[in-house]
């Protein structure tokens, strides 16, 4: 349980972060969603350009089984890094968004 605390603290610091820098520098909605039940963070943009919208999934990351699951980086941050960086192992961050069969090449967990 104190290694989900310590992932959900990293998760959620890294995540508003990258929010607030990014609405520094555009002028689109953009938000994070935190479901604590079930341990999912969203960051989603929103906005208008020339009469069409842009809306969608920028990150989605949730905990499971102690680990945390990269289901989504549409982001030049490879955020899997980050995590990472901030203190959690490889051995605990899977890149959810490849084929299982493919995750044993990527250095990270396999599930």
């Amino acid at each position: 349980m104190e290694k989900i605390a310590q992932y959900q603290q990293v998760i959620k610091g890294i995540m508003e972060d990258y929010v607030a820098s990014m609405l520094a520098n555009l002028k689109e909605e953009i938000y994070l969603v935190e479901d604590l039940v079930n341990l999912n963070y969203l960051i989603y943009h929103n906005h208008w350009k020339d009469g069409s919208r842009s809306y969608g999934c920028i990150l989605h990351v949730r905990i499971k089984n102690e680990k945390v699951y990269v289901e989504y980086d549409g982001t030049d941050e490879a955020f899997a890094d980050v995590f990472h960086e901030a203190g959690v192992p490889k051995a605990d961050i899977v890149l959810a968004f490849h084929a299982p069969e493919k995750r044993p090449y990527t250095g990270f967990a396999v599930a």
